[in-house]
C-alpha cells in the first residue's frame, strides 16, 4: 500500500469519527426539536422517531400566550442587549491600554486582572449579594449588568487579538498625526472583525445563559430571565415534555440565529489563529 492510499485512509477513518462524534453531539439537540413538534404520548415513544407521526403545530403558540415566556424573552433581551454593549465598550478599550499604552506598572495590574479569573464563582456568590444589597441593587437588573460588563476574561481575549497586530500599524497611523483615540478606532478594530465576533458570541452566550445569577440577585417576579423562567415553567408543566422541549427550542433560537450569521468571523478568528500569547 502506496503513501497516498494510506493518507486517504487514514483521512477516511477521521472524517468518519468526526462526523460520528458531531451526530452524537448534535442528536440532543435533533431530539428536543422533533419533540417540540410531537404530541405528548409520541414523546416517550420507543424507538425514537425522528420525524413526528402528527405535527403538533399548538405547542409553540401555547408555551409563548398560555405562560409568560414573553416577559421573560423581554427581560433576557434587555439584560444581555446592555451587557453587551457595555462590555463591547469596556473590554476593547481596557484591551487597547494593556496591548498598546505605556504606563508604569501595567504588567503588574494586568496580572491582578487576570487573577480574579481564578476565584470560583461561588466563592463571590454571597460577598456580592451583601454588598449589592448595600446598594439596593438587588432585585434590580443592575445586578445583573453590571458584573457582566466588567470581564477579565473578555480583556484578556481582545488583548490577545491587540498583541496580534503589527506595531508598525499602529506607529505609522501615529506618525501621519492619529491620536490614540483614531487608530484604536480606524486601525486596531478594523482589522480584528473575527475577534470582535468570537468576543460578541462568549458574551451572549454566557448572558444569555447565566442561571446562577438571576435566580439569586433578580428573582423578583417580573424581573426573571429566561433561564429562571424556564426552569418555572418546566416545575409547572411538570410531565408536558412537548411543551417543555418547545420552550427550551425557543430557548435556544436566538444562539442558534446569532451563530449562523456570524460563523463565518467565528471561523476565522480560529482558523487564523487570532488568539495568540
Amino acid at each position: 500500500m502506496n503513501s497516498k492510499c494510506k493518507t486517504f485512509l487514514l483521512r477516511l477513518v477521521i472524517t468518519a469519527l468526526v462526523g460520528i462524534f458531531a451526530l452524537l453531539c448534535i442528536f440532543p439537540f435533533i431530539w428536543m426539536v422533533s419533540a417540540s413538534f410531537k404530541n405528548e404520548i409520541d414523546v416517550m415513544e420507543f424507538p425514537i422517531r425522528i420525524i413526528p407521526k402528527v405535527v403538533n403545530w399548538n405547542n409553540y403558540p401555547t408555551v409563548w400566550f398560555k405562560s409568560d415566556f414573553p416577559l421573560y424573552y423581554k427581560n433576557s433581551l434587555i439584560v444581555t442587549s446592555v451587557t453587551l454593549i457595555g462590555t463591547m465598550i469596556l473590554s476593547t478599550t481596557a484591551a487597547y491600554g494593556f496591548a498598546r499604552l505605556k504606563f508604569r506598572g501595567k504588567n503588574i495590574i494586568f496580572a491582578v486582572y487576570l487573577a480574579t479569573l481564578m476565584v470560583p464563582v461561588q466563592v463571590v456568590l454571597l460577598p456580592k449579594y451583601i454588598y449589592f444589597g448595600q446598594l439596593h441593587l438587588n432585585n434590580t437588573f443592575y445586578a445583573l449588568i453590571l458584573p457582566g460588563i466588567f470581564s477579565a476574561f473578555n480583556t484578556f481575549l481582545m488583548r490577545q487579538y491587540f498583541e496580534g497586530i503589527p506595531y508598525e500599524l499602529t506607529e505609522a497611523a501615529q506618525l501621519d498625526g492619529a491620536n490614540h483615540f483614531r487608530t484604536f478606532f480606524q486601525v486596531i478594530l478594523p482589522l480584528t472583525k473575527s475577534g470582535l465576533v468570537t468576543l460578541l458570541l462568549f458574551s451572549f452566550s454566557w448572558t444569555w445563559n447565566d442561571y446562577i445569577n438571576p435566580l439569586i440577585y433578580c428573582n423578583k417576579e417580573s424581573l426573571l430571565t429566561l433561564t429562571v423562567g424556564l426552569q418555572r415553567f418546566q416545575q409547572a408543566q411538570s410531565t408536558h415534555y412537548a411543551l417543555i422541549m418547545a420552550g427550551c427550542t425557543l430557548a435556544l433560537a436566538p444562539l442558534i440565529i446569532l451563530f449562523l450569521f456570524t460563523q463565518k468571523y467565528f471561523i476565522e478568528s480560529f482558523a487564523s489563529s487570532g488568539v495568540k500569547g
